[in-house]
């Protein structure tokens, strides 16, 4: 499938906000408008997360350590991606960065408008998919992170109201099998739950309190994250440790984008309209 003629495609500008996917065909003809999938843009960085309708939930968990081992398995069914968007022409090309899953193909399609609808048809795999936008009023934002105690790698990204926190594994996941797979032929349940140690928090900002709504870890949700800048060359936010105990995650912002006072959870209106990210470090 390829763009309608003379179609001219958004610019990468223009899809700054919060999109939820109303339809995919695949390759083969099926249709899929179940599955729960929102994509969050920033100035340039993004973030996507993919869960099945019947994604589990598990409320009052405080980590991954009090899950046992089938529910750890139905934790590999979702997806999340999070990187930079590029334009070259008409085709859009979503580098992934971090990744909850093992790299495939190149995720690159064409996006054109119809009527209020965003339609994406790919490049390298035949699909489709319809985006429809989700009203989110306010300042456009996002760092990436590194996290000098652990060695993650993270982002940030903030789209007026909604804001997505990633933080990737301690250790790279390897590129030859699914999470599925390596969760099934994990030595124990310790090594299981450090191959899914992924985060992807998808919240709303509410009276400056940054809430997760939906996550790739089930103890984030209802979570407070409260980023807060230290200076401009760092971040912090509430995190857990493996065990449940509360900690502050420190991270380095290593490149920015947009107003950084924006994602900053207290003052966070007030500051909105000042602090543009520092040119070195963009």
């Amino acid at each position: 499938m390829s763009a309608k003629p003379h179609a001219i495609p958004p610019s990468v500008p223009e899809l700054t906000g919060v999109w939820h996917r109303s339809l995919l065909v695949d390759a083969d003809g099926r249709r899929d408008t179940t599955t729960s999938v929102t994509w969050l843009q920033g100035p340039a960085r993004y973030a996507d997360l993919r869960q099945p309708a019947n994604h589990p939930r598990h409320p009052g968990v405080t980590s991954l350590s009090c899950l046992p081992f089938e529910d750890l398995l139905a934790l590999t069914r979702q997806e999340a991606f999070a990187g930079r968007l590029r334009q070259r022409s008409d085709v859009f090309h979503w580098t992934r960065t971090l990744d909850f899953g093992p790299a495939g193909l190149p995720d690159a399609g064409r996006l054109r408008r119809e009527g209020s609808v965003l339609v994406e048809t790919g490049v390298h795999v035949a699909y489709l998919e319809h985006w429809r936008p989700v009203r989110s009023a306010g300042p456009s934002a996002a760092v990436e992170l590194f996290d000098p105690e652990s060695g993650c790698t993270g982002l940030l990204v903030r789209a007026g109201d909604r804001f997505a926190l990633v933080r990737d594994r301690a250790e790279p996941l390897p590129a030859d099998a699914s999470p599925a797979e390596l969760v099934r032929g994990a030595a124990d349940i310790g090594r299981a739950r450090a191959l899914l140690d992924f985060e992807l928090s998808l919240g709303r900002i509410e009276h400056c309190r940054w809430t997760v709504e939906r996550s790739t870890l089930p103890h984030r949700v209802g979570a407070e994250t409260a980023p807060a800048l230290d200076g401009c060359a760092g971040l912090v936010v509430n995190d857990v440790r493996p065990d449940g105990t509360p900690y502050t995650r420190a991270f380095e912002v290593t490149a920015a984008e947009g107003l950084l006072a924006a994602l900053h959870s207290t003052g966070t209106t007030a500051l909105a309209a000042s602090a543009p990210a520092p040119e070195g470090i963009r």
